[in-house]
């Protein structure tokens, strides 16, 4: 016999889809930033990472990416019992 508290709430489809197409949107700055960077070692492999301020965007455009998709598996994987 189960416990009334133990079953999980159930999911709202429209959050869970507008969380979805909020992280697709946020992976895309780490898209372009992989992009980018392809082709600027193509260009010039040495130079590329000698500017310290291109490196930082980089870096922030990733992690950005990586909310994106944390954002994603949360939705996907739906609330944590407890």
């Amino acid at each position: 016999m189960s416990n009334p508290q133990d079953v999980p709430p159930p999911r709202n489809v429209l959050v869970t889809a507008l969380m979805i197409l909020v992280g697709i949107i946020l992976l895309l700055p780490g898209l372009c930033s992989l992009i980018l960077v392809g082709v600027l070692v193509y260009d010039d492999p040495v130079g590329t990472f000698r500017e310290p301020g291109l490196v930082l965007l980089w870096i922030v455009c990733l992690a950005v990416a990586a909310g994106g998709v944390l954002l994603i598996r949360r939705a996907v994987r739906g609330p944590r019992p407890g």
